[in-house]
């Protein structure tokens, strides 16, 4: 009803003409409610069910449940409380902190750290594109999932020879997007780090469409639109290149037995379906 509300009333005031505008909202997005654990009420105090964010944040923290607050479901799903979620996140933080406060020591450089650069820096920018959409479209629930996944990258990492150039654009590219999912810890880390007030006036950080290119792409050989196998090859091929290489493959081959392809359905960076 306060939605209403708010829209009736925003009508009012422009009729009295202390507003310009008829709408209150852009655009409207409603979230899903946080139901009991059950999953079949919701949170009410005349039910006794609900949870108070306090006793929460009292063990876990408030961003470990910020964090999973955003990351239990869908933005606009209902979905039912679960306690035994917060180990999760709160893993994940503790991770996060050790990776940027207290990072393992790397192997020496050697002549691997040009190709373990370009994959850090592949998968940072993949990361903040990938981050920055998602933030655009609501998508929290996937925001973390990819900030987990880039978490445990940048922890392999450290077994790796990776520069200090590399490592250290993906540990604050991860700072800086962690920020407005954990606010208190990265302001936090920022500090530790010895940065100037405050992390949350810094800029975003700023995809590089050319350092999140993939150099190679999966492609799935079909026979006949039945999966056959998987083929990895570099991006820069062409499609006739593209269908020589999957053509040669043992998994197409294999179900050729000897006949030749009256067709080949090349679709781009994804499949090449083989007809026969």
């Amino acid at each position: 009803m306060h939605l209403l509300y708010a829209r009736c009333w925003t009508k009012v005031l422009h009729d009295l003409g202390y507003v310009p505008f008829l709408e209150p909202f852009k655009r409207l997005r409603n979230q899903g409610m946080i139901l009991a654990p059950d999953g079949k009420e919701k949170m009410s105090k005349s039910k006794g069910n609900v949870i108070t964010p306090d006793e929460v944040v009292a063990e876990w923290g408030a961003d470990a449940l910020r964090a999973y607050e955003m990351f239990i479901s869908d933005f606009e799903q209902a979905t039912p409380w679960n306690t035994n979620g917060l180990a999760g996140t709160h893993r994940w933080l503790r991770r996060v902190w050790d990776i940027l406060l207290n990072p393992a020591s790397r192997p020496a450089l050697d002549a691997s750290t040009d190709q373990v650069d370009r994959d850090l820096r592949r998968w940072t920018h993949k990361t903040i594109k990938k981050v920055s959409q998602d933030i655009e479209g609501f998508r929290f629930n996937t925001v973390i999932s990819s900030l987990m996944e880039f978490t445990n990258a940048l922890y392999d990492m450290q077994r790796q020879p990776v520069s200090d150039a590399a490592f250290d654009e993906a540990a604050d590219a991860l700072l800086l997007m962690l920020a407005p999912v954990a606010p208190f810890m990265a302001e936090e880390i920022w500090q530790f780090k010895g940065r100037a007030y405050s992390v949350h006036q810094q800029a975003s950080p700023q995809c590089d469409e050319v350092l999140a290119a993939d150099e190679v792409i999966t492609l799935v050989l079909q026979v006949n639109g039945k999966v056959r196998g998987r083929t990895t090859m570099p991006v820069s091929l062409n499609e006739q290149q593209a269908i020589d290489v999957a053509l040669r493959s043992e998994a197409i081959q294999r179900h050729l037995h000897g006949r030749s392809p009256t067709k080949v359905v090349y679709v781009p960076g994804k499949l090449v379906n083989v007809v026969v």
